[in-house]
């Protein structure tokens, strides 16, 4: 297994043990007094920085979630959700700033934080005997399960929708690899090869509803393809590089800087139906 696989493998088991990690620790701390009583529901922003990057995301009028900055794409509700209730962490112990050298647990000149609204979280260091983790949240310092800076420190594709076409959108032309579907005057889906009208219907299906098991940063690789995807109410079409096939089909949004891993078998349903 290469060293490009081994690490998607590692970043996808470490998102699911956030989860599992996040619901067990409310479990078993119910006793605990919570980070802040700000209802997760009336958050309309959130800014994630780490190191160098900058992480904005925003809410609509719909409680629908995207990512606006540094690029524009829907959200993976699951783990946006796992990001919220860092809110209701529990707090194993609270101290003053004045009761801390700051800078020997890493919250003097903190490299992560996150903004909800206009509340700011700074991350610190892991205590090493507790792996408890500091973080600051103005004057005070606190102390909180290690469950979230995996997710906030990771990269941006790890927020990024399994999903590979915007929500609510409609698709208007396939250009596929094998043939174009598109739809003819009379408003009936047709392909310019020979292909059943329920292949055609189960293609679009298939790009509707079919879901990555991990999106990560793009990786130059072969070009193996493209496929364009003419959305409704869109002159320019969504971009879709084929960028490896084997062991699994990775499809490269290069114009948002990520890719989207598929089980194998998703190339003969995305890029080549047949009849």
């Amino acid at each position: 297994m290469s060293k490009v696989n081994i690490l998607n493998l590692i970043l996808f088991i470490a998102v699911i043990s956030l989860g599992f990690v996040i619901y067990h620790s409310e479990k078993e701390n119910t006793n605990l007094d919570l980070l802040t009583n700000i209802d997760a529901n009336d958050i309309n922003s959130i800014i994630i920085r780490h190191n160098t990057n900058r992480t904005t995301l925003a809410k609509d009028s719909a409680d629908h979630w995207r990512i606006t900055q540094p690029i524009s794409v829907d959200v993976n509700n699951f783990r946006i959700s796992s990001l919220l209730k860092l809110l209701y962490a529990p707090v194993h112990s609270q101290y003053s700033v004045n009761e801390f050298d700051l800078s020997s647990i890493g919250l003097d000149a903190a490299k992560t934080s996150v903004t909800f609204d206009d509340i700011t979280i700074n991350f610190g260091i892991s205590n090493p005997t507790t792996s408890l983790r500091y973080i600051r949240i103005g004057d005070s310092i606190y102390t909180i399960q290690d469950a979230f800076y995996p997710l906030i420190s990771s990269d941006i594709g790890t927020l990024v929708s399994f999903n590979l076409l915007p929500n609510n959108s409609h698709i208007e032309k396939l250009v596929l690899k094998n043939q174009t579907i598109s739809k003819d005057e009379n408003g009936r889906w047709q392909s310019n090869i020979e292909i059943s009208a329920d292949n055609i219907n189960k293609t679009l299906e298939h790009w509707q509803q079919d879901q990555a098991f991990g999106v990560h940063k793009y990786l130059p690789r072969k070009n193996l393809g493209e496929v364009f995807v003419y959305l409704m109410n869109n002159t320019k079409p969504i971009v879709f590089s084929i960028t490896d096939d084997d062991p699994w089909l990775i499809l490269a949004r290069t114009d948002l800087g990520i890719e989207y891993h598929l089980d194998v078998k998703a190339y003969n349903n995305l890029i080549v139906p047949t009849k």
